[in-house]
């Protein structure tokens, strides 16, 4: 065995078997599938082109600098490979199954891989609520042994000096990591702006996105890493209902310097501009014609009064279980809003009855759905094993051209004013003009032998990106209307799927609608024969 081999190729496998497809983080940079291991590849590729910049170890004869020369390379290389290995460990909760959908238990990090368990075939994963900041830093060095072979950890520990800045450049103290810290930090920050739609040195392409989508992503990150903590007193929001309050300057002065640390060189400098800016998107609750309002924010034995912006919850956290405990005191606005006459419109507005019967549905399908936006589980394959790209059938009668033409003509589609019958009908046009793929591998949606499977949230975000809409008001209004069959099993509005081909298995979920021509009218596509009812056993 050569020593690329045996000090670094069995790092970077280990590595992948350890994190497998997780992400980054919940709500900020890489937090899609597989964003753990694409943000750690970038900042293991970045550190070592800057480490060609130094000359280490420093102050020392060129002798020494030429004999240690590797030692300090491969140093460089497993502080990057590792410095987020704590993430899964500490903030993550991963739960094992085995092929027929049954939960083995959680994974245990400290026992080593994921693939260390006799049986496991797919795994889910949530992010623990509380978690502390940045306690992932130390947790690293506490499970290295399993990415870093001993023969590597032995190279480096063998010079002293070298060691000493290694150690804490895993941890994040950059006081004394020296320019081991230096490259990992900066590395680091590359990638997350690049992620992020920010600046790169490198002028790499980067994804442009709009301020208000980066102000959100921005604001969720700080309430999550707890820099814009709550429901004290002296905190920076209060979570009251469904609504979230903010103190205005703090949070707008937090959320500009989260973005220019990140790379962002387009924020605005005036707070009035951020407000003005979130208030064009809706995503602020208006107080008349303006984004502020003057409340009294009291608790146990303390009460201020402050200048504060108000947003919906749903819009920080889509998921009720997300959510941080409510705000056991209260906030009494001091100023009423200026009163606008609503727009006329057809929209249905449900009985007390249907509200209510709908309520329980919508929080059960809440209770039920994870973070991932594709609505599907990784699976879990060795290190370098491509994703199973199945040959769903794809009985779509939409061609290439069809699907030119549904776009233009779904520029100028008039979707009505409720969100759950502009849903439906988005829907309807999107699978006759072939914008919607059936049955294909990373489709939304799929026949099955009891109707219609909608991936689920996917297909609801889908429906909000393409038009501007709420996503999570649409697919609370189209649950009220009952098209849906609940799960017997446990009595959610939610199904389970495996996907299954050449023993290989994933894991789908979403709302079931037993008529299948309230979708496809009178074309009766074929169900997928790849995907079958997760066991309930």
């Amino acid at each position: 065995m050569d020593h690329q081999t045996e000090y670094v190729d069995n790092a970077l496998h280990r590595y992948a078997a350890f994190v497998q497809l997780l992400p980054a983080s919940e709500v900020h940079h890489h937090a899609g599938l597989g964003g753990l291991l694409d943000h750690t590849m970038e900042v293991t590729l970045k550190a070592l082109q800057l480490r060609r910049g130094y000359v280490l170890p420093p102050d020392a004869e060129p002798e020494r600098i030429a004999h240690e020369a590797d030692t300090w390379s491969y140093a460089t290389f497993t502080a990057a490979l590792i410095h987020d290995l704590g993430k899964p460990v500490v903030d993550q909760e991963v739960r094992l199954y085995n092929a027929e959908g049954r939960l083995l238990g959680p994974w245990e990090p400290w026992h080593g891989a994921m693939t260390e368990r006799t049986g496991a075939a797919w795994y889910s994963t949530r992010y623990r609520q509380h978690r502390r900041h940045k306690f992932h830093e130390p947790v690293a060095l506490l499970v290295a042994h399993w990415v870093i072979p001993a023969e590597g950890l032995a190279w480096i520990a063998r010079l002293p000096n070298l060691f000493a800045h290694w150690l804490p450049a895993i941890q994040g103290d950059l006081e004394n990591a020296g320019p081991l810290g230096q490259i990992v930090l900066q590395a680091d920050r590359e990638s997350v702006a690049r992620n992020l739609g920010g600046q790169s040195p490198e002028r790499l392409p980067t994804p442009r996105k709009p301020l208000h989508e980066k102000l959100m992503t921005a604001l969720r990150y700080l309430l999550s890493e707890q820099v814009l903590p709550l429901n004290g007193n002296g905190a920076a929001g209060w979570l009251v209902g469904d609504e979230l309050w903010l103190v205005s300057k703090r949070t707008a002065d937090s959320l500009r310097t989260q973005l220019r640390d990140e790379g962002h060189t387009d924020i605005p400098a005036s707070n009035d501009r951020i407000f003005d800016t979130l208030q064009e998107h809706g995503l602020l609750m208006a107080n008349g014609n303006r984004a502020i309002w003057t409340a009294t924010v009291s608790g146990d034995g303390w009460s201020h009064k402050l200048t504060l912006i108000r947003i919906d919850a749903t819009r920080v956290w889509p998921e009720p279980d997300a959510r941080p405990a409510p705000f056991e005191g209260e906030i009494i606005p001091l100023d009423e809003p200026v009163q606008t006459p609503p727009e006329p419109t057809q929209t249905h507005e449900p009985t007390p009855a249907e509200d209510e019967a709908a309520s329980a549905d919508v929080a059960a399908t809440a209770d039920e759905e994870t973070t991932d936006s594709e609505g599907a589980s990784s699976l879990l394959l060795p290190p370098g094993t491509d994703l199973p790209k199945a040959e769903m059938a794809a009985t779509n009668p939409g061609s290439a051209n069809g699907a030119e033409e549904g776009a233009d003509e779904e520029a100028d589609l008039e979707l009505p004013a409720d969100n759950g019958d502009a849903f439906l009908q988005w829907l309807r046009c999107g699978i006759t003009d072939g914008e919607i793929a059936v049955n294909t591998p990373d489709a939304r949606v799929h026949v099955v032998d009891d109707g219609v499977l909608l991936v689920s949230p996917g297909i609801f975000r889908d429906f909000g990106q393409a038009t501007q809409r709420n996503w999570s008001n649409t697919q609370k209004r189209f649950l009220k209307q009952r098209h849906h069959r609940k799960n017997p099993a446990d009595g959610t509005n939610i199904h389970h799927f495996i996907a299954e081909r050449d023993r290989r298995s994933g894991y789908v979920k979403g709302v079931l609608i037993p008529d299948i021509e309230l979708i496809f009218g009178a074309w009766r596509p074929r169900p997928n024969r790849y995907l079958r009812p997760a066991s309930t056993a």
